[in-house]
């Protein structure tokens, strides 16, 4: 179905908001990545993350690519199945069935506990390419998402001499990745997220100054904690 007038004011007004991130100076949302304003904001992911104090300064965006996908895996499990004669003395309930046809299996036997869920899995293919600038629009992306995969522990510099440079990498107190929130097509909003793992091509074509032109990039994000039913609904827009 065409979208109305409405829907295209929508996305209009989305478009715009998102150039006038992309165009924010020190202090303020950056946005990497995908700057095609002829794709509409359902076909994109969005991935930021929040600092310490809870604000977003950078924001990776990219086109939502095949394969990407939404897992969940319930952890169930059959803890009585040699809860019977037969499982506990098993030559005994081997020769009972064996002579008289009738088994010692009831459906207690197949019943299963439900140990938790997993949390949620995405695996998040994103398509980058250049229209105007690779560095930003491929490059800095890259950048970007390898970056929010990093840790902040504390490292001494050569600068700083042997003894120095030892005791400040040897020092504990550092912080681990933090959190980023995920956005899949503006209709699922996940936040708490951690990135597990990242892809990406380096064999494609290059610009005369050796930036990609476009990079297909596959990432797997989980929640950082098993989702409730409630938090599940909110997820879904």
């Amino acid at each position: 179905m065409a979208p109305n007038e409405t829907d295209k004011e929508r996305l209009a007004t989305e478009d715009a908001r998102d150039a006038k991130e992309r165009q924010s100076g020190a202090g303020k949302l950056q946005v990497f990545g995908n700057a095609d304003g002829k794709i509409s904001p359902y076909l994109k992911a969005w991935v930021a993350q929040p600092d310490e104090k809870k604000t977003i300064s950078v924001c990776v965006v990219g086109l939502i690519g095949q394969g990407t996908s939404r897992f969940l895996q319930a952890n169930w499990n059959s803890p009585f199945e040699q809860s019977n004669l037969g499982g506990m003395f098993e030559k005994t309930g081997g020769l009972l069935q064996a002579t008289s046809g009738a088994t010692s299996i009831t459906t207690l036997s197949s019943t299963q506990v439900w140990e938790g869920n997993r949390p949620h899995t995405f695996n998040l293919a994103l398509s980058f390419y250049a229209i105007n600038d690779a560095l930003r629009e491929v490059m800095e992306p890259l950048r970007e998402l390898e970056r929010m995969m990093g840790p902040n522990i504390e490292a001494g510099k050569e600068s700083d001499g042997v003894v120095k440079e030892f005791i400040a990498s040897a020092t504990p107190g550092g912080r681990i990745p933090l959190p980023v929130i995920l956005n899949i097509g503006r209709r699922m909003m996940i936040p708490n997220c951690v990135i597990e793992a990242m892809s990406v091509p380096l064999d494609t074509e290059k610009t005369k100054e050796g930036y990609l032109v476009r990079a297909e990039v596959a990432l797997s994000i989980s929640t950082k904690v098993m989702l409730n039913k409630e938090n599940i609904t909110s997820t879904w827009r």
